[in-house]
């Protein structure tokens, strides 16, 4: 056997990602793709990855596999062995006939970053976990494929694992002692193929005539059993809502969800083996806002099976139309299946928010931008954003409901029926719309998902009037409800009226009211400013609006607007002292006290920092003390008091006995420990004695944070050298900066950021995704104006990541927004 040494690659930023035009050319020469892919996952250090691909070609054509990162690569093609084929992350391919057979074997490494074949060693009991998720650009580092979305092929994987393990991937598998086969998927893309082995504790069942099974590492074995009730009960009940909605059947043999290590999104969605970041299984009680949002993601990724792996997109300019959908859906679903659930309230208060800051900034993008708008994947990889998800997500809300439920989804059924199993573009998604309606949906779509920026919607008093004005150029079809203060002026506003109105470029007039609040269940997306008398009367009866929903969206739009800056965070804390404290809503608290934590430690100066957290904390104790308080409510309370209290008896006494809802969460331990070694008052003993008792990897990453957090200069060197290192994994890296780059210790902290930044790129060089996660780490606090200047400098760098660019881009903007 002869084996090619993989070719050096030069240090820094190295462009090897697949373009738009290699990807048509490519789509031009190879046809009708099968592969077998064999896994063997046995080794320590490394593994072997074998693919044989068979594809029709026009005789004499050249074209190209992707392959990155391989360590030892044997390339046969119809049976003669090639040599000097493999570089630049590709394996060239010439003089192809019109049949090919293409067998590729490489030795591969792990990675502890996510991208790639991840290894996890777990540290409560040496349990060794190893998982390819599936992704953009993942695959090509786990075995050779021609990796483009409108390349679908039928796969069978066959993996050699350890004896003891449990394998998943994307079919039904037949076991034969250590080697495990899965059967033939239907055509699926590259990026979907996914593989994960371990001694995974498994719970299996059987719903609808298919198999379905939940796995966790064994060290969680506890925590599924504790919470399988629940996620079985949302499985389900999503997956008969979309058995009852969508015309096309479920399109695989079977369905696993797994709880896995290290990976860097909040799931994925393989076609019938779905992977979740295990911080969704905690150790202890499970939150309820863990478990609502994290209904929310089963039902995201399982919409997926018809948008995105039933019916695929041909490049990753419509990325927006399986994540928008998906996103869409989490929530609908979820509120479904969620008994009691507000979930389009909780997106109006919670990601909307996200989606609103990204569309404000230069980096902004159309949600459907065109092809040539997205010329390589590292382009694609920046379209993974809250514009795609959160503001698509919006758009397609507006859209069903301009064009009304059902007809949309009679849409969504004739793309999906259309499109089975094939790829298809956002001119097929509007030509299935077009199909069931006499609505102008090409218009609607260039108006919406064609241009970038949103509009602003203004209320303005004409003598007994509102009328309602439309600065932008999109259709908007949106709820105003009218409230009145009572004639006793006490007590909760009263609902006068509400109208469904249909604004364009002419204003329209609505009856006056104390309080006219438009898009009052956010059914459009757009920037909304109320008329003055409005205005006071929310500031001052916020508390008093009777509509938890209606009050979410009051609440979002005031934290928007300190956003953008023009409502101050002194203001906004004296909103919270009055009408939070006696808010009972557990949406509206978790995330109004959520974004309030960040919005102080962006805006706030260090000097002022330190009062205005102790004012939040002390909003957070005053919701504590009420009587009659839910679980939920109180855990967001208890929350926001560890990440803001500077009172250091208080934390010992919760550690000690127990929290003020019952005894604190692993997490939350591990939170309070971190703010007392912020305040310096953190006993050793105390320390130590939960180190020793959290042999998990919460409890490791845990006291990594909190050795970080130390407030002297010699700790946070050693924890920035740690997160620079070039074998920090993904997790430990944003467990570091957490303890690092604390807001309150600029004295400490300040002198580290040219560091940080220079040591960034490296990292960032290392893939995609770790250029998120060090992007991410970068401090939120505020910035000064010469370390503004540190960061334009670097971001002048010509050896940036462009994920790390968008990001630090990003940062620059909001910071310089907040004036």
């Amino acid at each position: 056997m002869a084996w090619q040494a993989a070719p050096a690659r030069r240090l820094g930023w190295v462009v090897v990602s697949l373009t738009l035009i290699d990807a048509r050319a490519r789509a031009e020469v190879l046809r009708q793709p099968v592969y077998e892919v064999d896994l063997d996952l046995s080794g320590d250090e490394s593994f072997t990855a074998t693919t044989r691909l068979r594809f029709a070609a026009e005789a004499g054509s050249t074209s190209f596999l992707d392959l990155q990162h391989a360590r030892r690569v044997r390339v046969v093609l119809n049976g003669a062995e090639l040599s000097d084929v493999y570089r630049d992350d590709q394996i060239h391919l010439t003089d192809l006939q019109a049949d090919n057979e293409v067998v590729v074997e490489a030795e591969m490494p792990y990675v502890t970053d996510g991208d790639g074949m991840h290894r996890f060693v777990d540290p409560a009991d040496g349990g060794v976990y190893i998982g390819c998720y599936g992704g953009m650009d993942v695959n090509r580092r786990v075995f050779a494929c021609a990796d483009q979305p409108d390349l679908k092929a039928p796969f069978t994987v066959t993996v050699t694992a350890r004896p003891g393990w449990t394998v998943v991937s994307n079919g039904r598998a037949a076991r034969d002692g250590d080697r495990w086969t899965f059967a033939t998927t239907p055509p699926v893309a590259t990026y979907l193929v996914s593989v994960c082995a371990g001694p995974f504790a498994t719970r299996a069942w059987e719903h609808a005539g298919l198999p379905f099974a939940w796995h966790a590492r064994a060290s969680l074995a506890a925590a599924l059993d504790r919470d399988l009730g629940g996620l079985q009960a949302v499985t389900e009940g999503a997956f008969d809502w979309y058995a009852r909605t969508f015309d096309e059947p479920y399109p695989f043999d079977s369905y696993d969800q797994l709880f896995v290590p290290g990976h860097n999104w909040g799931a994925m969605e393989c076609p019938g083996v779905v992977s979740f970041r295990d911080e969704m299984l905690p150790q202890g009680a499970t939150p309820e806002a863990l478990a609502r949002g994290r209904a929310m993601v089963i039902a995201h990724e399982m919409a997926h099976m018809w948008f995105g792996d039933l019916v695929t997109f041909r490049w990753w300019e419509d990325t927006w139309l399986n994540e928008s959908f998906a996103d869409l859906m989490g929530f609908w679903v979820a509120g479904a299946v969620l008994e009691g659930a507000n979930a389009f309230a909780e997106f109006e208060i919670g990601r909307k928010a996200g989606g609103y800051a990204a569309d404000a900034r230069p980096s902004t993008h159309p949600v459907a931008p065109r092809p040539e708008h997205v010329p390589d994947v590292d382009s694609a990889f920046n379209n993974f954003d809250p514009i795609s998800y959160a503001k698509g997500n919006a758009c397609l809300r507006q859209l069903s409901f301009w064009l009304g439920e059902d007809t949309f989804f009679a849409g969504v059924n004739a793309h999906l029926s259309g499109s089975r199993f094939g790829t298809a573009t956002l001119d097929d998604f509007v030509t299935a719309l077009a199909s069931v309606t006499d609505r102008d949906v090409t218009g609607w779509v260039d108006a919406w998902l064609r241009t970038s920026g949103h509009d602003t919607l203004l209320a303005q008093r004409e003598g007994d009037a509102v009328v309602l004005r439309r600065e932008g150029s999109c259709p908007h079809r949106l709820r105003v409800s009218g409230y009145a203060v009572p004639a006793t002026g006490a007590g909760p506003l009263l609902p006068a009226w509400e109208e469904v109105v249909d604004l364009g470029a002419e204003p329209v007039r609505l009856p006056a009211a104390d309080l006219v609040l438009p898009n009052s269940t956010g059914d459009t997306f757009a920037t909304v400013v109320l008329d003055g008398p409005s205005a006071e009367t929310l500031r001052e009866r916020l508390s008093d609006l009777p509509d938890a929903h209606h009050r979410a969206v009051a609440w979002a739009m005031l934290l928007d607007a300190a956003r953008r800056g023009e409502v101050r965070s002194g203001e906004m804390l004296g909103l919270a002292e009055r009408h939070l404290a006696g808010e009972s809503d557990p949406v509206l608290l978790e995330h109004a006290l959520r974004r309030l934590v960040v919005l102080l430690r962006a805006a706030e100066s260090p000097d002022g920092l330190r009062d205005a957290t102790e004012r939040l904390a002390r909003v957070a104790l005053s919701v504590l003390s009420r009587v009659g308080l839910d679980g939920a409510a109180g855990e967001s309370a208890t929350d926001t008091v560890i990440l803001t209290t500077h009172d250091g008896p208080l934390l010992r006494a919760w550690l000690e006995a127990g929290g003020p809802t019952g005894p604190l969460t692993p997490t939350q331990r591990w939170d309070a420990l971190l703010r007392l070694a912020q305040l310096h008052e953190l006993p050793e003993a105390l320390l130590q004695r939960d180190v020793a008792a959290d042999r998990s990897e919460t409890g490791r990453l845990g006291a990594l944070t909190v050795a970080a957090a130390h407030p002297t200069g010699s700790a946070k060197e050693e924890g920035l050298r740690r997160l620079l290192d070039a074998g920090a994994s993904n997790r430990e890296i944003a467990a570091l900066a957490r303890g690092v780059f604390d807001p309150e210790r600029r004295d400490l902290v300040d002198p580290l950021l040219a560091e940080f930044l220079d040591g960034a790129v490296a990292v960032a060089a290392r893939g995609q995704a770790l250029g998120l996660v060090v992007g991410r780490a970068t401090p939120a606090f505020r910035w000064r104006a010469d370390q503004l200047a540190l960061l334009d400098a670097a971001l002048a760098r010509p050896d940036l990541a462009p994920v790390l660019a968008r990001t630090w881009a990003d940062l620059a903007h909001d910071q310089r927004l907040l004036g």
